[in-house]
Parts: structure tokens; sequence; C-alpha cells
């Protein structure tokens, strides 16, 4: 039997290359319970950042957008000239305890509109091509199981394709798509199966032998999971797709799971046509998700050892088309949730009277910030030879 892609799927949870090491899962919490972890929300489709974070002060802003800006009396001032949009009420109260840092005009060189070419780059951490196949999140994961060879060290909670951003060079993170995937099936015969995987897998390096391996890792790690879902929520969260996977990722950091990295999506950002309220709603399930999120970690004691960041493949174009909409521009505002930073407005402004073919130019190159979490945070080597962005004021 011949597997050209080692991943398949078993009892819900997505099983990839990463398998061998799944097998060798502890059952119970990790050691070190005190362990930094990684959360990343990828907002898909290009959010808009002018009306996300939003330069209310500058004429040329509601010049460039003569029905899509926003009133200034409906915005949560962040200082004298920059406020979050009117649906960002929860994101505005993290920002004011100094929880939340937003970090102004996040790119990289010779910006891409391409989607499926900009999420690449973010993905793999590598403008120029090079690094075909790995992603960010994925090298980190290879050098946390260089020195854990037991850990789960990743985890992509969502039912799309694997992304780059998780695909290391020792193997790939699992996928699960909610709560309800993680409970094993009661099938009949399915116990004597599952004693089997044990007394007779094979011990070679086979496909045989890895589908064995990646069976009894699935298995074992379905468990556990399903173990630490079931007890009670510590807060209320919002019936939202983004709210539960979060609270998902809650409950494995409280549990003890030893999965250091997550990454999330949340799609809709594509505004090309009727923006305004379309963009509201995904912003108001963006705000409310995290705001729960973060008063979960905090019930939990688990608050001060979780960063999230939040960003998108690119921004909007800065002024708005014929359709009520904005096009795909380039740099956008990024947001850290977390102790490191101390909240507050960093980078530079965009200038929207100094654009960039229409766009806002990048002020801070974003692997900068991943060196900053991969090296500062995480306490890992960072990807790129890029200057870590200073986390902490």
């Amino acid at each position: 039997m011949v597997l050209s892609r080692r991943r398949f799927l078993i009892d819900g949870v997505r099983v990839t290359a990463l398998a061998p090491a799944l097998a060798f899962l502890p059952r119970r919490p990790a050691e070190s319970p005190g362990e930094r972890v990684l959360v990343v929300v990828q907002l898909t489709g290009g959010n808009d950042g002018l009306n996300t974070v939003v330069p209310h002060r500058r004429d040329e802003y509601y010049r460039l957008r003569p029905t899509l800006g926003l009133e200034r009396s409906k915005l949560h001032a962040l200082d004298d000239d920059h406020a979050l949009h009117a649906s960002l009420g929860e994101l505005a109260e993290l920002y004011a305890e100094g929880r939340a840092t937003v970090v102004h005009g996040v790119g990289y060189p010779n910006a891409s509109r391409s989607h499926f070419r900009s999420l690449e780059i973010w993905h793999s951490a590598d403008p120029d091509g090079l690094a075909r196949g790995v992603g960010w999140l994925g090298r980190m994961a290879d050098q946390i199981l260089a020195s854990s060879p037991g850990a789960m060290p990743a985890l992509f909670v969502g039912d799309e394709q694997l992304p780059l951003a998780l695909m290391g060079e020792r193997g790939f993170a699992p996928t699960v798509r909610d709560e309800l995937s993680l409970r094993l099936a009661e099938l009949p015969g399915l116990e004597p199966a599952r004693a089997r995987l044990a007394e007779s897998a094979p011990r070679d390096a086979s496909d045989l032998a890895f589908l064995y391996a990646a069976a009894r890792g699935a298995y074992a790690a379905a468990e556990r999971m399903e173990e630490i879902v079931r007890r009670p929520a510590r807060v209320d969260y919002p019936e939202l797709a983004l709210a539960r996977k979060l609270q998902l990722i809650a409950k494995l950091v409280a549990g003890g799971f030893d999965t250091r990295l997550f990454l999330v999506t949340l799609g809709g950002f594509d505004t090309h046509a009727r923006q305004a309220a379309l963009h509201a709603a995904q912003l108001a399930e963006l705000s409310r998700s995290l705001a729960a999120f973060e008063r979960d970690l905090a019930a939990c004691g688990a608050r001060e050892r979780v960063l999230t960041l939040v960003f998108s493949e690119f921004g909007r174009r800065t002024a708005e088309n014929a359709s009520r909409g904005t096009d795909h521009g380039a740099a956008a505002p990024v947001f850290l949730l977390g102790a490191p930073g101390g909240g507050g407005l960093r980078g530079t402004p965009p200038d929207l009277a100094r654009l960039e073919d229409g766009d806002v130019g990048y002020t801070t190159d974003f692997r900068a910030l991943y060196a900053a979490l991969e090296r500062d945070w995480m306490g890992l080597a960072p990807s790129s030879a890029v200057a870590p962005f200073e986390l902490a004021r």
C-alpha cells in the first residue's frame, strides 16, 4: 500500500505526517502547564484596515470614502486621531485594559493583491518564495518536536484544508473541526479493532506501520481532547463560529493539553460590494469572540501565557469603488492580544496624503512581528533574518 500524501481522517481528527508523534502523546496534562501559547486568528479575504482602525481626523479619509467613511461619534477612540469601528466595542474595552495592541501598517515589500500569493507569503514568512511547502508555524512546531518528541505542538481548528502556515519539515499539524468532532464514535466492533492496533501493529518504517501509528495516536489524542472538552464552560460564549473555535482552544489550554500553537480562520472579508453591513457583522463576530476568549483565559488562570495574533493577508484600497465596497490593497493593522506590549498603538500610522499606487504602504514588516513572537514570546529561533519587532514598550 502506497500513500502519496500521508493525510487522512480518524474519528474527526484529521491526521497528517505528524501522526507518529501523536502516538506517544501523554494521557495526562502536561508536566509544564505554564508554557507559553500562541493563537493565530486569520481574517481571510483581506480586511479593510482603514475601516477597522479609522483615521477619523484625516480629511483624506472621508474624501476617499464618501459613502463608506464612518461617523466619528459612533467610533471607539484609541487616541486623538484613531478609533476602532463601532462593531469593535469589546475589543475597545480590551484595549482600554491594556490587553490589546494595535500595530499600524503591517505588510511586506512589493505587495501582492492576489489572495493566494499574499496568503502564501504570510504563511511561509517568505516574500521571495524560496521556502516552498514549509510554514512559519510549522517551523516552530519542528523546533518544539525536536526538544519534545512526544508533543503535539500545533493544531488547526477549522474545516478547511490545512493551511501552509502549519506545515513543517518534520510533519504537519492535525486538524479538528470543533468540539463535536473530538468525540469517539460508538461503533460495533470498534473496541476489538482498537485492541488489535496495539497488539498487531508492525514496527517497521512501512506505510502500513505509519497508518497503525497514526490510528493509535489519533485515538489517544481524541480521548484526551474529549475528556477535556466535556468539562463545564467557565464563561458564556456567543453562538458564533469563531467563538466556538476559540472556546475549544481555551479548554485545551486550561486542560493542560501540550499544544502551544493554534490557528483559526474567520472568512468573509473580501468586501468588493456593499461593504458596510457585511464588514460590520464580521468585525462584531471577531470582537465578541475575542472578548469571550480573553474572559475564559482569565477565569482559568491562563491569560498571561496566551498571546493572540490577528492578521489578514492584505488590507483594502483606500478609495471606495463604484459598488460601495473596496478592492484588494496592501498594508493593514494587526492586533496582538495578551500581556506583551502593554496595549496601545504601535508603528507608523498610514499617511493618506502619500499613498503607494492607491494603497496604504507598509511601515512594519510582518516578518519582524513573527520574529518577535518566535524569539521573545515562544523562545524559539526566528524564521527570518529580519530584526524582531519590540513587543514590550
